[in-house]
């Protein structure tokens, strides 16, 4: 099985997909620019459209690692808790004199 991302991991990652974005958008504007100054307007503008949509989705890429960042760090945090709660639980064991509580009773 892969290893599964750590959130630092995803942050970082996130942020070079807005980084590049915005590279892109640089790029796409100076060479539209240029274009544009040759006298190739249709060119020109195919190229800022194809920038913009390549640059929305980084962002969007960005956004949606943004969001596995946080579900992945909710996560560890239950993880952690249910570790805990299972611990207390082993350690205090069953009431004396309770009985055995079965989960496959009703099945």
């Amino acid at each position: 099985m892969d290893r599964i991302p750590s959130p630092r991991e995803l942050q970082i990652a996130a942020r070079a997909c807005v980084l590049l974005a915005y590279a892109v958008g640089l790029g796409g504007v100076a060479a539209g620019t240029w274009l544009l100054r040759e006298g190739d307007l249709a060119m020109a503008i195919v190229l800022w459209l194809v920038t913009f949509a390549v640059g929305a989705a980084l962002m969007g890429i960005s956004l949606l690692l943004r969001a596995l960042t946080g579900i992945t760090a909710r996560l560890d945090q239950v993880r952690a808790d249910v570790q805990v709660l299972a611990a207390d639980r082993a350690r205090s064991g069953p009431a004396p004199g309770a009985p055995e509580r079965d989960p496959w009773l009703r099945h």
